[in-house]
């Protein structure tokens, strides 16, 4: 069980403040996308997952955006997500029926599974994955009531439990030994969906330090859950919400600098940055195509982290 200390973050914004963004490209896909990834190296490269599918599709990333041989993974079931790390060179990929996590290198070599398990221990080791995350080497996992984190070593270094009444959808780490979590809580008279802030007290018991309450952003519109959030390489913080055509911006301090409009197709479960030459376009799932857009980032004007 978690504590519950706590500072919430109240507010919202005007229309003012939304902005479109620029559709460069649609790169289709075979079935419904699961999950995307980007990895930025001397040919950068974008994966897609999509939903009962062994095999991560694979494409350029950068133009024309050409298909290129995909990778086959094996014993990959039922995908739920993708994420890779840029300084391993991982594919990390959620495996609800095998109840693990992937790991394959970009070059399409299926490394090995976490966690590894012996057929006795197999149950006892599971994971039940429902989204990944990965920043400075170490994956973050979202299971169905708890958050784990691994090193580079895939050793499982933390554990944040959480009640029966919350629905966890995302997880990612910040740069302040925290951990922002996407739930929502049914626990009460009326379901909150919420971002919480998670960190470590004295005794290295996991803590509400802050929250963000979705319903307090934009009075004006009906928010769904916070479905997935990614960071850009600036420092803000990006969240989809579910069943919606806007991607939120938010700063480190969890204040809303921006929501972000796509197109009406488009509503993002899962997405990505990628890098073409200086500028940061996102990727995010559209059904049975993966969308990138430009014109997602701030400004210089706007604060950074």
């Amino acid at each position: 069980m978690i504590a519950t200390s706590m500072h919430v973050v109240m507010l919202c914004v005007g229309l003012q403040n939304s902005q479109r963004a620029s559709l460069k490209v649609c790169l289709q896909t075979t079935d419904l996308v699961q999950g995307i990834a980007c990895l930025d190296d001397t040919i950068s490269k974008i994966y897609v997952i999509c939903i009962n599918c062994d095999t991560i599709t694979v494409f350029h990333a950068m133009p024309p955006y050409e298909q290129l041989r995909a990778i086959r993974v094996s014993g990959l079931m039922e995908p739920t997500d993708i994420a890779a790390c840029s300084i391993n060179r991982i594919l990390y990929v959620s495996d609800r029926a095998e109840q693990c996590v992937w790991q394959v290198t970009s070059g399409g070599k299926v490394d090995k599974r976490f966690p590894t398990w012996s057929p006795v221990k197999r149950k006892a080791n599971a994971v039940f994955p429902v989204s990944l995350s990965v920043r400075s080497g170490r994956l973050v996992i979202v299971e169905m009531a708890k958050v784990s984190v691994c090193n580079a070593h895939d050793d499982k270094v933390d554990e944040i439990r959480f009640p029966e009444s919350v629905t966890l959808h995302h997880a990612v780490e910040t740069e302040r030994q925290s951990v922002l979590v996407a739930l929502t809580d049914s626990g009460a008279d009326v379901s909150r969906s919420t971002i919480h802030e998670m960190k470590q007290d004295r005794d290295e018991k996991w803590i509400v330090a802050r929250k963000l309450d979705l319903a307090s952003i934009l009075s004006h519109e009906c928010i769904s859950h916070p479905q997935y959030m990614t960071w850009d390489r600036h420092g803000y913080l990006y969240v989809a919400t579910h069943k919606s055509h806007k991607v939120l911006v938010l700063d480190s301090a969890l204040n809303l600098v921006r929501s972000v409009r796509l197109r009406k197709r488009s509503m993002p479960n899962r997405m990505c940055f990628l890098s073409e030459q200086a500028k940061l376009l996102l990727s995010v799932d559209a059904g049975f195509s993966v969308n990138v857009y430009s014109g997602i980032v701030p400004p210089p004007q706007y604060p950074k982290k």
